[in-house]
């Protein structure tokens, strides 16, 4: 019989940082509509720069929604708010 061996490796760490947490939210949230929603656009706009400015702008107030809600988290650290 050949002998088993056991090897111990790198241990990993559980833990998710910011970036992390903002790459999955970020993931979860644009999800296949970016590809969807582009078509509507390009048939109501007329030109290219157009369609950016509207996702420019859109992005712009997601980004004000995330940082409200980031303030909120805040205000209330503890799980269940107050």
């Amino acid at each position: 019989m050949s002998e088993a061996r056991c090897e111990v490796g790198p241990e990993l760490v559980r833990g998710l940082g910011a970036w992390d947490a903002a790459s999955l939210t970020i993931g979860a949230m644009v999800g296949t509509g970016i590809f969807i929603t582009t078509g509507d656009i390009a048939r109501v706009l007329p030109h290219a720069g157009l369609i950016t400015l509207v996702w420019l702008a859109g992005g712009l107030l997601t980004l004000a929604g995330a940082l409200t809600y980031a303030e909120l988290g805040v205000m209330f650290p503890r799980a269940g708010g107050m």
